[in-house]
């Protein structure tokens, strides 16, 4: 395994404070996002989608006008 000396346990962490709150009380903590796209309902029954295009694509508008702007049918 090589180990990334770029990303570390402190990484962005920038005084001893952020460190100490980090390691001691977030560190096991889940990640939770409350900012994104999927359907609140989705989440809450733990849908299990097909692929990642599914996760990516579905339910998300701002994607699709993206795609859109680019050219994508």
């Amino acid at each position: 395994m090589i180990k990334n000396v770029f990303v570390h346990d402190n990484f962005l962490l920038q005084n001893k404070y952020a460190q100490e709150l980090y390691q001691k009380y977030s560190a096991d903590q889940p990640i939770i996002d409350y900012h994104n796209h999927l359907p609140p309902k989705e989440i809450a029954e733990d849908r299990k989608f097909d692929n990642i295009t599914q996760v990516w694509l579905a339910g998300d508008h701002y994607k699709w006008r993206a795609m859109r702007t680019l050219g994508v049918d």
